[in-house]
């Protein structure tokens, strides 16, 4: 019921688990590739590096892959592809999946990020109104509320997660949180100390 972006792995998952087909493939591909884009869909609408002298729009990318799709799933449409990569993206946009052999997220893939914005503000709609900045405070807003004057108490491993997560919920409420250790065994050697 929302949309998907299957990158790389992602697009393995999604064509075994929608009735395609994945196979090992005979030529890996480790860097740099080009890949010709096909059947119009919105997440390549107007995205190119250059044209070839018959018209057709190519992305320059960023490839690390083994296996191939061999066979699209019911409903998906060609979206892309590579002289050794026949099937390197693939879309149902009636359903609003997408998915990409190569790795948009990497500064290689030179249209990665135009790529990426125009799935998540185009295909999902999302406004990129998100600040980084704010997140503490409405963090502790939500926990304030959540919490109102109730005690807490914290398992606090000492890790990342736990640590952040009770310094979060201290800047919030104080003393009415309580924090017990627990060492489960997996801490590097005296990091418990």
């Amino acid at each position: 019921g929302v949309p998907v972006l299957g990158i790389c792995y992602g697009m393995f998952t999604m064509a075994v688990q929608l009735g395609g087909q994945v196979e090992a493939s005979d030529k890996r591909e480790f860097g740099y590739a080009e890949v010709r884009a096909h059947g119009h869909t919105e997440l390549f609408k107007g995205i190119q590096d250059f044209s070839t002298p018959e018209g057709h729009g190519m992305l320059k990318v960023w490839m690390s892959h083994g296996d191939k799709v061999t066979a699209l799933p019911p409903g998906f449409k060609l979206m892309a592809s590579t002289p050794s990569c026949p099937i390197a993206g693939m879309a149902n946009e009636d359903r609003g999946y997408y998915a990409v052999q190569f790795h948009p997220e990497v500064t290689h893939t030179l249209q990665g990020a135009e790529i990426l914005g125009r799935f998540v503000r185009g295909i999902c709609g999302c406004a990129g109104d998100w600040i980084m900045g704010n997140y503490i405070e409405e963090a502790v807003a939500r926990i304030r509320e959540q919490v109102g004057d109730e005690e807490v108490i914290l398992g606090l491993s000492g890790g990342v997660d736990s640590s952040v997560a009770a310094a979060l919920i201290h800047r919030a409420i104080g003393d009415q949180l309580t924090c017990v250790f627990v060492d489960h065994g997996l801490l590097r050697l005296n990091e418990g100390d």
